[in-house]
């Protein structure tokens, strides 16, 4: 029981701390996702707000107070472009290598088992039974919108190496985070709400005996439990009892009503794997760019319900009258309205002309809209499908301007990524994966050494294509200078090895297209064999042609008296 209210302490000092949060995630919700992560329901002790859901379509109804969908397209296009040019399902997006910065342990055996981990989580990741995609995509919205999304990483040991684990987004409401001393997110509270069926189902006998009891009640089965998940770094460790115990995070699942522990263990690794958008400080929470747009994203909606409602007043403007005798006019094609008319034909009832313009508030809306789409990174989207008919080289060079803009960007998203990568290869681990026998076995250069992620995005690929437009000009202009100099040594400058290795780590070619050191100088030594032969063959050949042509000119000076004359010396040379 002490444990329990030490953790509801905590969690009510972070409550404490994300509140003023709270009404800018509220805000940015209201425009931009209306059907997800809203903060309208105080929980028990009323320290915190956290996401109240209901039956029934909360986005339909939420959706009726936004005038111009702009700020709800912008970030399902943001997230879109994103998880294209950072995160695509149809290629790795990621690569692995040894963290020794100062050892280069690069060789075609290491590249060749790094690229077949890296396919293997990325097939792993694809499998529907692990939910990465939900999850993943779900995390990004919250991040481009909010600014933090989060998934939690959790091991699956009942299904087998097709699908180790299992991926679920969090909610960020239900999420009350904190930061270590390098200001990376070590510690997460969530609360959330189950019914008492599916905490039965979940922890059995160790549910509470409220909880069992409303359970086992047809009637009480489907109210709701107050959770918490606690994951934060374990201050003690050394006990029997559990075998994770001495992990490094300490994990306690409680009902907070009851304060029954349902569950307490550990994690080798942080579950939960936070992307920030771009995160200031030691702070738990970031910023969006939603947060820029948001104040025009208001006006935009003002300003288009100004406009909604003056297109109105043009298409059906409201009446005058001299008097509430008339009754109510009616307005609709062939009526009659008797008595709205006087002895001298002149009308009773006169529409209310104020002289709208919606045509001008269409003209301000526009420039209002393309703000909201730089702002959210719209507009780079276009950049390259606005300019189809390029060169290969403007295609790499405006690819290369692209990847720039976006990159700062995508920099906070990086380090999720790479914390994913983490959990999941300590997963691994524990599970014996890189063991000499197993298929993942590391190879003799990867032996104690720590692996890290190596970034290996389209959008990566993107900023270092001017690596290749390098290496295509100076290869322009070498061949260029060795034809004016007329020396064609000049090109034996250039490494082609070097050259052929850059242009596939650009392009996202794998490494086993290439043959390995060993094989590569095998096939070398066959070819240098292979022309020197030819070389024997053709100078045997020019040797047979020669002393071919020796014969037959003998034979001709010994038929020709003139020509053995001229041989011997006996025929004079005219001038003489």
């Amino acid at each position: 029981m002490g444990v329990v209210e030490d953790l509801l302490d905590r969690q009510a000092a972070l409550a404490k701390e994300r509140y003023q949060w709270e009404q800018h995630w509220l805000d940015v919700a209201n425009y931009a996702l209306p059907n997800v992560d809203r903060f309208d329901r105080l929980f028990n002790n009323g320290a915190s707000q956290i996401d109240g859901w209901a039956s029934g379509p909360k986005g339909a109804d939420r959706a009726r107070a936004i005038y111009d969908t702009t700020s709800l397209w912008a970030v399902d296009r943001g997230v879109a472009g994103f998880m294209s040019l950072i995160t695509p399902q149809s290629e790795t997006w990621h690569g692995i290598a040894s963290q020794d910065a100062l050892t280069d342990s690069s060789d075609q055996e290491t590249d060749e088992w790094a690229e077949r981990f890296t396919n293997y989580l990325h097939k792993m990741r694809n499998n529907p039974q692990t939910g990465f995609w939900i999850a993943h995509k779900s995390a990004l919205r919250a991040m481009w919108a909010l600014g933090t999304g989060i998934q939690f990483v959790s091991e699956n040991l009942q299904r087998g190496a097709d699908a180790p684990m299992s991926y679920r987004y969090v909610q960020l409401s239900e999420s009350y985070l904190a930061t270590n001393y390098e200001g990376i997110v070590d510690t997460n509270f969530r609360c959330f709400s189950k019914t008492a069926a599916q905490c039965l189902a979940k922890w059995g006998d160790a549910c509470s005996a409220d909880v069992r009891a409303k359970a086992a009640d047809a009637k009480s089965k489907d109210q709701m439990v107050d959770l918490v998940h606690a994951v934060l770094p374990r201050a003690e460790r050394g006990s029997g009892l559990n075998t994770r115990r001495n992990a490094p995070w300490a994990e306690f699942y409680f009902e907070r009503k009851t304060k029954h522990v349902l569950h307490e263990g550990g994690y080798s690794a942080f579950p939960y794997v936070v992307y920030h958008w771009n995160q200031m400080g030691h702070q738990a929470y970031s910023e969006g760019p939603m947060a820029l747009a948001l104040a025009e994203v208001k006006s935009l909606n003002a300003l288009s319900k100004d406009a909604l409602m003056a297109s109105q007043q043009a298409v059906n403007p409201p009446t005058a009258s001299i008097d509430d005798g008339f009754g109510r006019v009616n307005l609709n094609p062939g009526k009659n309205n008797p008595g709205l008319v006087s002895a001298d034909g002149r009308l009773l009832v006169q529409p209310i002309v104020t002289a709208p313009r919606p045509d001008f508030a269409e003209s301000v809306l526009t420039i209002k809209r393309e703000q909201i789409k730089e702002s959210l990174y719209v507009n780079l989207w276009q950049l390259l499908i606005n300019s189809p008919n390029m060169t290969a080289t403007e295609a790499l060079i405006r690819a290369e301007e692209k990847g720039q803009l976006l990159g700062p960007a995508a920099a906070s998203l990086y380090t999720g990524i790479a914390r994913l990568v983490d959990v999941e290869t300590q997963y691994l681990v524990e599970r014996g994966a890189f063991a000499p026998d197993q298929p993942l076995a590391l190879p003799d250069a990867m032996q104690g050494r720590q692996i890290a992620v190596q970034m290996d995005t389209p959008l990566d690929r993107m900023r270092r294509a001017s690596q290749v437009t390098g290496m295509q000009r100076t290869l322009e202009f070498g061949a260029t200078l060795a034809q004016l100099k007329q020396d064609p040594a000049i090109l034996n400058k250039f490494d082609e090895d070097t050259m052929l290795d850059t242009a596939r780590k650009v392009f996202g070619a794998p490494a086993s297209m290439f043959k390995t050191a060993e094989e590569l100088q095998q096939a070398r030594a066959e070819t240098a064999q292979m022309e020197q032969m030819m070389q024997t063959i053709a100078l045997a050949q020019a040797g047979g042609a020669a002393a071919k042509a020796v014969g037959e000119g003998a034979q001709a000076v010994e038929s020709s008296p003139a020509l053995t004359g001229l041989a011997a010396g006996a025929v004079p040379i005219q001038g003489q």
